[in-house]
């Protein structure tokens, strides 16, 4: 500390003053914000540690300057260390951290920094997920910090901490409150959509590739194509071809994905039709390009839901059906071991509740039983779901139009997205730095495990 600088005690002193809101708003923070980082960093020697002094809940805005210090500092966890920042996360008092954001982001980037640097993103995860929910306003107000939980989660391919706050629709964004700006807005969902597709909930995954696709943009991001790529494979994944995108979407950002996705535009086209060979055909000729955006994975994932569309198809025109005639009709008849996976497709769609039939091995082969869905989806449950549908999809419009404002609001959006400089989160500000080459570069049959992270690109993440 210099000697100008107030001591420990008077600071301390200052700190337990401000006991409301209005007091740490008025008095407190300007006099903390007014003081040299050396006095949050330095440690009082032969003193009392201020964290020991500060009570995490009742001083959290005072707490988080010195914590801040504490972990930028700290070159690997130690027990002391994560007790007083599992303290702060729990206890906090999301009013008095909301007057520092910065602070905020600065502490859980210094929290993903100690964790990825000793090779254990996994420790920064749970208490990230839940400083949010304590620095959030309401549950789907969009942080600083979201995009870098969800590239951290993604990074240790541990993703069961950020799934509440994912399923949580965004309808809150307030740049002028959270400071949050567009490429937060972007990565957010680019990465949320990356966790969904990887426990293969392909609905919600099309919906978050949907949401950063769409905003609005005077020039079209790099996230939002490479994020409409992944659109066009889990839309095809879910639901057998790829679903309209809004109207509204910005005319620079269509320009581009006509130029730069006409592979993905291709293998759609071949996928619709449910033509195995012309499927095949256009999968082998756009194979170098989602080998190289790392998406050869989910490509190769649309094959076998193809498989499983073409056996749902049967069941409306056959009763019975020998497990030999149905990989024939679907195209695996020439494959050694076709029978086998078709099989196995097969329960596995009886499991799920996609089919409703049974398989019989009293004939040599087995032979398959079409049965009737047993839910006529005719009785009082049933309508009460498509009211709550119906109500729910008209509050999101009504949410999605003011978000829509906010989001064009926003900081660096008038900026060409903010091509100058890096942003607040470290992040390269000029997309012709990302590496996009991101995705699933390895198939995965289904039932396996699904590694996102494998060829992920660093500069990019």
């Amino acid at each position: 500390m210099a000697p100008s600088d107030p001591s420990f005690d008077e600071i301390i002193s200052k700190i337990q003053a401000a006991t409301d809101i209005a007091a740490v708003t008025k008095t407190l923070a300007p006099y903390l914000n007014n003081l040299n980082d050396t006095v949050f960093a330095a440690q009082p020697s032969g003193q009392a540690d201020p964290l020991d002094a500060l009570d995490p809940a009742a001083h959290s805005f005072a707490y988080l300057h010195f914590l801040v210090h504490r972990c930028k500092a700290s070159h690997g966890f130690d027990h002391a260390l994560l007790t007083k920042v599992w303290a702060f996360v729990t206890s906090c008092d999301g009013e008095q951290v909301r007057l520092a954001s910065h602070k905020a982001m600065s502490f859980a980037e210094a929290l993903v920094k100690v964790a990825t640097d000793t090779r254990q993103p996994i420790i920064a995860i749970k208490p990230l997920a839940i400083f949010i929910q304590r620095l959030q306003a309401s549950p789907g107000q969009l942080t600083m910090i979201h995009p870098l939980l969800a590239k951290t989660c993604l990074l240790a391919q541990s993703v069961k901490d950020i799934i509440p706050i994912l399923n949580n629709d965004i309808s809150d964004v307030k740049p002028q409150q959270t400071h949050i700006n567009y490429k937060d807005f972007l990565l957010y969902h680019y990465y949320g959509g990356m966790i969904y597709a990887f426990l293969k909930n392909f609905e919600r995954a099309v919906e978050f590739f949907k949401l950063a696709v769409s905003a609005p943009a005077e020039v079209a991001s790099a996230i939002q194509i490479e994020a409409h790529k992944k659109y066009v494979l889990t839309s095809l994944l879910q639901y057998g071809r790829v679903l309209p995108l809004p109207k509204y979407i910005a005319s620079a950002v269509q320009r581009t994905i006509k130029v730069q996705c006409v592979a993905y535009a291709d293998f759609a086209t071949a996928y619709e039709k449910k033509s195995n060979g012309a499927i095949r055909t256009e999968l082998e000729k756009a194979k170098p390009i989602f080998v190289r955006d790392k998406n050869f994975g989910l490509a190769k994932q649309c094959m076998e839901a193809l498989h499983r569309r073409n056996i749902q198809d049967l069941t409306r025109t056959y009763l019975t059906l020998s497990i030999e005639n149905i990989t024939s009709l679907i195209g695996l008849g020439s494959e050694p071991d076709g029978a086998r996976r078709v099989e196995g497709i097969i329960v596995r769609m009886i499991e799920s509740g996609a089919v409703f039939a049974t398989i019989s091995h009293e004939h040599a082969g087995g032979m398959v039983s079409f049965l009737d869905d047993p839910n006529q989806h005719n009785n009082t449950i049933t309508m009460d779901m498509i009211n709550a549908q119906i109500q729910k999809a008209t509050a999101i419009t009504a949410k999605l139009s003011a978000m829509d404002q906010a989001i064009s609001s926003m900081p660096a959006f008038f900026n060409k997205q903010g091509s100058h400089g890096p942003d607040h989160s470290g992040y390269p500000m000029d997309e012709s730095e990302y590496s996009m080459h991101m995705g699933y570069d390895n198939y995965i049959d289904e039932g396996a495990p699904l590694s996102l992270i494998e060829h992920f690109s660093e500069s990019f993440l």
